[in-house]
């Protein structure tokens, strides 16, 4: 009986769906997720090929003289040319909209004893001190941390904390007597 060499189709069987030919070495069948890493390696071994890189996908590599006809019909290009389509696209729609628009003075409200007449406009309130944590620290029970002080200035720091900290503490028993 004759011996026949079958070959399979890696995409005929199960669990291979997602092999690819090594473009170095035919017999290197590798997932496509793991083909960068391959390659990377594949060039370090085969640096006698003149191999390039196409400007779309990394894990295409082609002999310097077929990369003109791949650029024309390689499937990432088709991602690049769409990116660029919609970059061009919303840049000129946004210039098309900031020319169309309006501006419109916005009045701004009166201020009455500290109430605003348009409680919409949030920048014509009253004016308010910002927040500062470290005072209010100081003004409550609280411990505060000596951070980023020489050691003079620590020791002076735990000083005056066990002065206020005392204050407090008399503060409170004595509304706690009351």
């Amino acid at each position: 009986m004759d011996s026949q060499i079958f070959m399979l189709n890696s995409s005929a069987l199960p669990g291979y769906e997602d092999m690819v030919e090594c473009p170095y070495n035919r017999a290197h069948q590798i997932m496509s997720s793991r083909m960068q890493s391959h390659l990377y390696k594949c060039r370090k071994n085969y640096k006698n090929l003149k191999y390039v890189q196409c400007p779309f996908n990394e894990t295409h590599d082609f002999p310097e003289q077929e990369l003109p006809n791949h650029v024309k019909v390689c499937p990432d290009r088709e991602s690049l040319v769409r990116y660029k389509l919609t970059v061009a696209t919303s840049a000129a729609t946004f210039a098309q909209e900031e020319a169309s628009s309006v501006k419109v003075a916005v009045p701004v409200g009166k201020v009455f004893e500290n109430e605003v007449e348009d409680e919409d406009l949030w920048d014509a309130g009253p004016s308010v001190r910002a927040y500062n944590p470290r005072a209010n620290a100081s003004r409550t029970n609280v411990i505060r941390k000596n951070i980023g002080m020489t050691p003079s200035q620590k020791k002076a720091f735990k000083e005056a904390e066990r002065q206020r900290l005392g204050k407090i503490r008399n503060h409170c028993e004595l509304n706690e007597e009351r």
